[in-house]
């Protein structure tokens, strides 16, 4: 959003960045096909600028290219960074290990080959951005599993959020088709980050769900110290936490996309705000009004308002 209320809407499955005004006037500032536009922010010089997803003509194969860029009034590019240059280069969380935690003997050869313990691969979706200055940036890579910083298209790594260990439960191992082996045992899943936002504290907030099982619960809310890329826990407990936003008291709100709500965090209590249907997004202005996404699956989401 800006100062003057226009919302900036980007819409992965379209290719399309939408600029929508108060008077309700759309217009398409950016479309391709093939892309995938995901985080967009408008950093302090007033340029617009958004992660982009390029796709090959396989949809089922990995993104050509995934890239922070500025979209220029006329629709043009410029592309600011290369996050899958970055990934490929630094491969930020290749020392974490995901999978199965200490399981029963035998067990781990009745488990199909993507369940078997790994370390992280490499694979970029910058996913969300925030506004650190006027050429400075922080990046939510969700395939990366890190927050990358983007200054003057230098990039580095800041954080790389810690595994998410899940409980195999009675309650859940047939439905995630697993053998009754693991029931008890921690699956130890990818952090996922879905958002950053910096704080009134000068503190990178970051939301993220787990990679996969993704069972409900398990969607989490970080703060990440820029400074040095310490990662601290700050409530977890969320159903695909998918968005967050940070009001200028502090307040952390999250979008949950598969409890279909956004919820708040005050010293350190969750309560729900409001029920809305599948919401991507969500951002707060200086007033109070929040703004969310909502329908994300389509066929056609709707930008939704929410008065304090």
């Amino acid at each position: 959003m800006t100062d003057n209320g226009a919302i900036y809407v980007a819409e992965s499955f379209a290719g399309r960045l939408t600029r929508v005004l108060p008077n309700g006037y759309r217009t398409a500032l950016y479309q391709a096909e093939g892309s995938s536009p995901n985080g967009v922010a408008i950093s302090f010089a007033g340029r617009v600028v958004m992660t982009l997803s390029i796709f090959p003509e396989d949809p089922n194969g990995p993104p050509e290219d995934t890239t922070l860029v500025e979209v220029r009034p006329n629709g043009a590019t410029n592309t600011l960074a290369s996050l899958q240059d970055h990934e490929e280069a630094t491969n930020p969380d290749g020392g974490e290990t995901y999978g199965f935690e200490k399981l029963p003997a035998g067990c781990e050869a009745k488990l199909p080959p993507e369940l078997l313990p790994y370390s992280g691969i490499v694979e970029s979706n910058p996913y969300k951005v925030a506004t650190l200055g006027p050429f400075s940036f922080a990046v939510a890579d969700a395939a990366g599993n890190s927050i990358v910083r983007v200054d003057l298209g230098r990039t580095s790594t800041v954080a790389v959020l810690p595994p998410i260990p899940q409980r195999i439960t009675f309650g859940n191992f047939r439905q995630l088709g697993l053998p009754l082996c693991t029931v008890g045992r921690n699956y130890t899943s990818e952090p996922v980050p879905t958002d950053v936002e910096v704080g009134p504290d000068g503190q990178w907030y970051v939301s993220a769900l787990p990679g996969g099982p993704e069972l409900p619960g398990y969607g989490s809310v970080y703060r990440v110290n820029p400074e040095n890329g310490d990662v601290s826990l700050v409530t977890r407990g969320f159903s695909g936490a998918v968005d967050l936003a940070v009001a200028d008291d502090g307040t952390i709100y999250v979008a949950e996309l598969f409890a279909n709500k956004i919820s708040s965090i005050s010293n350190g209590v969750v309560a729900p705000v409001v029920d809305v249907f599948a919401p991507g997004a969500v951002e707060i202005t200086s007033d109070g009004t929040i703004y969310a996404t909502t329908g994300v699956f389509g066929p056609a989401g709707d930008v939704v308002i929410v008065t304090p």
